[in-house]
């Protein structure tokens, strides 16, 4: 049978492994960590014995593909899913607000909830329907924009904006409004909050991400492939313009068929010059980090699963009362101004900033803090290059069987789950058709 090499261990490539798998190829992942999942994975912090991620993620039910594999796993039911949309949002005046897509089915709910949000005027409220319709009928384009250009020319009010549309994008493409692609803020509006109630719907994990893909290693294994974890690809050989063999860090020389490579930009170029490859991508863009901070209460308190938070560093919490009573997760986007600050500084800020947001939190004490900062964790997709990204095959005229995967490939997405699992699809399907 043919051996794929898939390099690397994360979302794309667990997708990749899968669908090749599926099409009758024999699968060997390395990947050079100790452990699967990439920047999406939990691991067990040592001083509570919690399980927690190393960054929040929510999913959509438009996330087909991703879904898709959780099925294939038999993991989709660690996935608790909303009825219908429900996001609320809280500010330091007191207000909290509730968008409630529950009353109508599909896009006719979002509009209602939209519509009912308290701390919008009507106006600013009328003019987010209006531009959601015209997404919706193909009549406005984030082409070249940035997602300010795009609401400007669309006069959105600036209290719509940064009650709605600001957070929407934070949370999508982690990225400032002023950087951020409008053509990606049109797709996901597309896809998520103006298909069907089945769509748009918020799916939040109840377990580590990591145990999303546990059963990965063995499924493989039936299907005759195999997972080599803390081992890297030190080089690949190409001859009559295919790579023809792998050369593995503990020695090991691996015949292949074809590759697919499923690690960052940096990581493949990296790679593809130890290999003597002439690399034909484009220049990788920049990142943008997050930060995440998980605080550990004496009590719970949160009143909602997960709210946006305006007005504040904080933009996003999520009660993690299904890991342990009293945890909650915080999400910074785009969180530079986050990224030097001392770790107590930080813990300490989002302590006082959630004090100001929430009343519930009285008298409840703060126990501890732990900060994780991601300073590449995705990159900074904007009007300028986010449409040169690479495409699957964009490797293909130095060896035809090496193909890429990854967020940062052309996947048409915000570098998100679904966009990384939607490449390594990709990717295998490409070589079956050869």
């Amino acid at each position: 049978m043919p051996l794929t090499l898939i390099i690397g261990g994360g979302w794309s490539a667990i997708a990749a492994a899968i669908t090749s798998a599926e099409h009758g190829a024999t699968v060997l992942v390395v990947e050079e960590r100790g452990y699967l999942g990439g920047r999406a994975r939990s691991f067990v912090d040592r001083a509570s014995g919690d399980e927690i991620d190393n960054g929040q993620h929510v999913m959509m039910g438009c996330y087909r593909d991703f879904i898709g594999i959780l099925t294939t796993l038999g993991t989709l039911g660690l996935l608790e899913r909303q009825s219908a949309l429900r996001v609320a949002f809280v500010d330091a005046t007191g207000l909290h607000d509730v968008l409630d897509a529950s009353s109508l089915p599909g896009r006719m709910g979002i509009v209602l909830g939209l519509l009912q949000l308290k701390g919008i005027r009507l106006k600013s409220r009328l003019a987010a329907v209006r531009l959601a319709a015209a997404i919706s009928l193909g009549w406005a384009s984030g082409k070249g924009l940035s997602c300010a250009e795009f609401l400007n020319k669309h006069h959105q009010p600036s209290d719509v904006i940064e009650r709605f549309w600001e957070p929407v994008v934070l949370a999508t493409i982690n990225a400032t409004l002023h950087l951020a692609s409008a053509e990606l803020l049109v797709e996901v509006m597309k896809l998520a909050f103006l298909g069907s109630r089945t769509d748009s719907q918020l799916m939040i994990p109840t377990a580590g991400l990591s145990a999303l893909i546990e059963p990965f290693p063995a499924w493989l294994q039936r299907s005759g492939g195999s997972v080599r974890t803390s081992v890297s690809v030190d080089k690949l050989v190409v001859d009559a313009s295919a790579v023809r063999w792998a050369y593995l860090s503990d020695g090991t020389v691996v015949d292949v068929d074809a590759v697919i490579s499923c690690v960052p930009q940096r990581a493949l170029e990296r790679l593809l010059e130890a290999s003597n490859i002439t690399s034909s991508l484009p220049p990788e863009p920049p990142s943008s980090p997050i930060v995440s901070v998980y605080l550990w209460y004496s009590s719970p308190w949160m009143p909602y699963d997960f709210s946006a938070a305006l007005g504040t560093t904080i933009q996003w919490v999520f009660d993690k009362r299904r890991v342990q009573s009293g945890l909650v997760a915080l999400t910074v986007s785009s969180g530079t101004s986050l990224v030097s600050e001392h770790v107590d500084t930080v813990i300490e800020k989002c302590d006082q900033e959630l004090r100001t947001l929430f009343p519930e939190l009285t008298g409840v004490r703060l126990l501890r803090g732990v900060v994780l900062k991601e300073k590449q964790a995705t990159p900074l997709l904007m009007p300028t290059n986010v449409s040169s990204r690479p495409e699957t095959r964009a490797l293909e005229s130095v060896a035809t069987n090496l193909l890429i995967a990854g967020d940062w490939t052309q996947t048409r997405l915000p570098a998100t789950l679904e966009g990384a699992v939607r490449s390594g699809i990709s990717a295998a399907n490409a070589l079956r058709r050869k």
